[in-house]
């Protein structure tokens, strides 16, 4: 199969970022998730939910522009190949 069908049939996942327990991306997430846990302890339920609205925009945010960088990069990467390409064609 070619990274192309690996893409096309799930088998590439670029949005998917694994990482070790020990990492600062570990750390901080542990930091959010207790600081999450914490402010959820102390909210009523009405602001709760406001919360929760408010932590599906922040991720519907995030995933944009994840998305966003993730095209801008794949594109300026295609960019390139295409202008080494051309000059090493220039060259022959």
């Amino acid at each position: 199969m070619n990274i192309l069908e690996d893409l096309w049939f799930g088998n590439i996942s670029p949005w998917e970022r694994p990482f070790k327990k020990d990492s600062a991306y570990a750390q901080l997430l542990a930091l959010v998730i207790r600081h999450q846990d914490d402010l959820l302890g102390r909210l009523n339920d009405e602001e709760k939910e406001i919360f929760e609205k408010f932590s599906e925009c922040s991720t519907e945010m995030h995933d944009l522009t994840e998305r966003e960088a993730f095209v801008k990069g794949f594109t300026i990467g295609a960019q390139i190949i295409i202008e080494v390409m051309s000059n090493t064609s220039e060259e022959e």
